[in-house]
């Protein structure tokens, strides 16, 4: 018999088309947020050019943007201890350009 407590893990079959498969290259990030939703645009910014082109952006509610965290806290760590420590040069806070967060709190 099932405990009733105990959630059962279910498959979730995953796709994903060929285009959406080949991935966009980003070396930009900002993140911006309401009380109801984070918003992630990735983007790319080209040397000695002025401005960056947001080439994806992702909708995600509170709740999942914190599992999300947690999770690409989790593989840094793996891959850290695979590949040893991702070297950062710099703060991010002081950057004006590359990966960023704003929004309320911010």
């Amino acid at each position: 018999m099932n405990n009733p407590n105990q959630q059962q893990k279910q498959k979730v079959n995953v796709k994903i088309d060929e285009q959406i498969g080949e991935g966009v290259y980003a070396n930009f990030m900002m993140i911006t947020h309401s009380p109801s939703e984070f918003i992630l645009d990735f983007g790319r910014m080209m040397p000695g050019m002025p401005n960056a082109k947001i080439k994806s952006r992702i909708l995600v509610t509170p709740q999942h943007a914190k599992h999300f965290m947690q999770l690409l806290q989790k593989n840094i760590e793996n891959f850290e201890k695979q590949n040893g420590e991702i070297k950062v040069p710099g703060k991010v806070e002081d950057k004006d350009i590359g990966f960023k967060s704003s929004g309320q709190n911010a």
